[in-house]
Parts: C-alpha cells; structure tokens; sequence
C-alpha cells in the first residue's frame, strides 16, 4: 500500500456508508483512464473533499458517484438501494443526490425562485410536471433560498446575479431535493478568495445542521484543510492520500501537485468537456 494512503476504505460497504465504490475504473473513447481501480467508501455525515490538480480523475470519480459517468470496471452502490449499473436504482438515487455544478447551470431568464423549484422536478413524474408548483412547493423553495442568503433576490433574473450568488442559487436547487447525499464540482472554480470561503462555510454549515454527507472537489489545500473531515487525494487517477485533513502533510502535498503531466492536463480536457452536458437530463441542468 501506498504510505500515503490511510486506510479509511472499508469493503464491503460499511453499516454507516451512504455511498461506496469498488474497484472502479474510468476509460474514455481516446483510451485514457481517466480513473484507476478506486475503491472507497462515503460515511454518513461526512464532508469529504476531493483534491488533486486537473485532470487527476476528481471530476470524473464525482460524477461516477451519481451515474454521470459510466464505470468500464468496478462498481458504485448506494446503501440501501444497489447498484447504480440498474437504471431504476439509479433513477432513486438522483432523486436523493443533489448536484452543485462549477458553470451552475442556471436558466439565466428565470428567476432565482423558478430556477431552485426545478430541483423538485426529479420528485414528479409524468404529467405532474406539466402542473404548476404548488404553494407548498414555493414556500418550501422560498425557505431554502433563504437560508442562502438570496430571500431579497427571489424574484430576480438569474443573469442579473454575481457569480457567487448564482452558486448559491445552485446551492438551493440542490438542497430543495431533500437529498441524503450532496455533490459538489469545483463549486468555487470561478469566484474569488473571499466569496469562495463565504461560499464553502456555508455549504459546511448547512451540511452540518442538516446531517447531509457531501463530496466536494476542490484544487485549493487550505480550504480543504480547512473544511474536509476527510481529504481524498488522486493524482493521474489514482488515489494516493486517503485521510483526514491533520494527515495531510506537506509531502503529501507535494506528491499531489508535483509534475503535472501532459496527461493530466488532458484528463482535464476531457473532464471538463461539454460532452458531459449531453448526459444530463433536464431535470439536472
């Protein structure tokens, strides 16, 4: 075992796990494996953060995590549901994930409130979603994007917002689904220092008072040192830090981020493609 891994990956899945993967492997078309065999499990309650550079395989073991990316080995599985292979089991487990984005993926001519009442679209089927929200559905909205700070902004155009408070309105979509697992890729990507710790102490604290397990991938050390009870480092796809953050030591830093190949920077491409965008429903943009 790599001296820099901790063993906190427990297999098979743990009586506390939300989440976990089993020997899961990523290849894309041009048969670059953007993620080596990786095998790890999600506690409830925790808030995890994926570090490494781009390309290092964080966005693609997120999205693999809420069957945005199909394994080419290994497996996902969601406790108390199954595998993430059958499209029902898949289908439930969406609907208790929710996913910040790093482009947000905001309607940008609705307003804040229309854009978090989308996050319940994965809550109806069929011809209920033609139907309009119903009172309860708005409150419920209204009271979530107040808990990021938007109340006074409820009504406002999405484009007309920064681009801190257009993650928060991501924030509030994602919360509005009531989920037990919450997702976030490089949610602070775009913003500056300030508003990205703003950002991040909310979404912990949220996290927190509500008991939600969240997976969050993340460039910046000390953020993650910062917020994580758990870092997760990969490096050309392959974890090679697993532990919490007073483990994580300047070697290990260094092991993360030095020689950033042209293959990682490729990963990158790739991870960040719009392809990705084409397996999205409408539900989740």
């Amino acid at each position: 075992m790599n001296p820099a891994i901790t063993p906190f990956n427990s297999h098979p899945m743990a009586t506390d796990s939300v989440i976990c993967t089993a020997d899961l492997e990523v290849t894309y078309k041009n048969n670059l494996k953007a993620l080596k065999s990786t095998s790890i499990d999600i506690t409830q309650g925790s808030f995890v953060v994926l570090l490494g550079t781009s390309g290092a395989g964080k966005s693609t073991l997120l999205r693999a995590l809420n069957g945005l990316v199909q394994p080419t080995a290994g497996s996902v599985t969601a406790a108390g549901l199954g595998d993430l292979a059958d499209p029902s089991t898949l289908q439930r487990h969406r609907r208790q994930t929710g996913m910040i984005f790093q482009q947000h993926h905001l309607i940008g001519r609705l307003s804040v409130l229309n854009n978090v009442l989308l996050g319940r679209m994965g809550h109806h089927s069929g011809w209920r979603m033609f139907c309009p929200w119903t009172r309860s559905e708005k409150e419920q909205a209204l009271a979530v994007i107040d808990r990021v700070g938007l109340l006074e902004r409820a009504l406002a155009r999405a484009d007309q917002l920064s681009g801190g408070q257009q993650q928060r309105v991501g924030m509030a979509r994602a919360l509005i689904q009531e989920p037990r697992l919450l997702l976030a890729d490089e949610p602070i990507a775009s913003l500056d220092p300030n508003t990205s710790l703003r950002l991040l102490q909310l979404l912990h604290d949220i996290c927190k008072s509500d008991g939600l397990t969240a997976v969050i991938s993340l460039h910046q050390v000390d953020f993650a040192r910062q917020f994580a009870d758990r870092i997760i480092g990969l490096k050309q796809g392959a974890v090679v830090f697993d532990g919490p953050p007073q483990a994580l030591s300047e070697r290990h830093v260094k092991e993360l981020y030095q020689h950033h190949t042209s293959a990682e920077a490729s990963a990158a491409s790739t991870e960040q493609h719009p392809a990705y965008l084409q397996q999205l429903s409408p539900i989740e943009v």
